[in-house]
C-alpha cells in the first residue's frame, strides 16, 4: 500500500511546462482530457451542420449574412481560413465567387468541441441607393466549401447582388456571430 501512495504523490508533483513556464499539474489535468490542437483533425463535411443567419441590411444596399457551423460529430475538429462561396444560377452554374475580405487580425484555427460553433459572414451589395438601371438579380443557390472538406454545402437562399459590386467572405472564427 505504501507504494501506491508514492505513485499518487509522484503524479501530483510532476513538473511540466505550462505556457512556456515550468509549473505543477495535478493528476486531474494530467493527460486524458487534454486536447492538443496538433492532434485534432480538420472538420469534415459530415462533421458539420451549417445554418444561415439573418441578413443585416445597411444603407446603400450593403448586406451582411452570417453562417454558423456546428460540430455535430463526437470528436473535436478544426476549421481554418476562409470558406469558398459561389453563387449559382438555376442550372447550378457558378455566376459569382466571393473574394476574401482583408483583415488586420491574425487568422487562427477554430477548434470545435462536439456541439460547439464557429462562423463566417458574407458581405455583399444588393443595389440600393445610387444604383442606376435594373434591379440586381436574385440568386437562389449558394455553394459553400470548407477547407479540407471534399463535398460542399449547397444552400437554398435568396441573395440579390449586382455583377460589379462587393461580394466577399470573412475568415472562420470560433464562437457565434457578433
Amino acid at each position: 500500500m505504501k507504494t501506491l501512495g508514492i505513485v499518487v504523490i509522484a503524479l501530483i508533483s510532476v513538473v511540466l511546462p505550462v505556457n512556456g513556464k515550468v509549473g505543477l499539474r495535478d493528476a486531474t489535468t494530467f493527460g486524458v482530457r487534454e486536447v492538443h490542437q496538433s492532434n485534432v483533425q480538420p472538420c469534415t463535411r459530415g462533421a458539420l451542420k451549417i445554418k444561415e443567419g439573418e441578413t443585416d441590411a445597411a444603407m446603400g444596399g450593403v448586406r451582411r449574412t452570417p453562417y454558423v457551423l456546428t460540430n455535430i460529430s463526437q470528436s473535436p475538429c478544426t476549421l481554418h481560413g476562409y470558406p469558398s462561396l459561389e453563387l449559382l444560377n438555376n442550372a447550378g452554374v457558378v455566376i459569382k465567387r466571393a473574394t476574401k475580405q482583408k483583415t488586420d487580425e491574425p487568422i487562427t484555427a477554430a477548434t470545435l468541441e462536439p456541439g460547439k460553433t464557429a462562423w463566417f459572414a458574407l458581405n455583399f451589395n444588393a443595389g440600393g441607393a445610387g444604383n442606376m438601371g435594373k434591379p440586381c438579380p436574385t440568386y437562389r443557390q449558394l455553394r459553400i466549401t470548407i477547407s479540407g472538406a471534399k463535398r460542399p454545402f449547397v444552400l437554398k437562399t435568396e441573395i440579390q447582388t449586382c455583377a460589379r459590386s462587393d461580394f466577399d467572405v470573412t475568415p472562420i472564427v470560433a464562437g457565434t456571430p457578433e
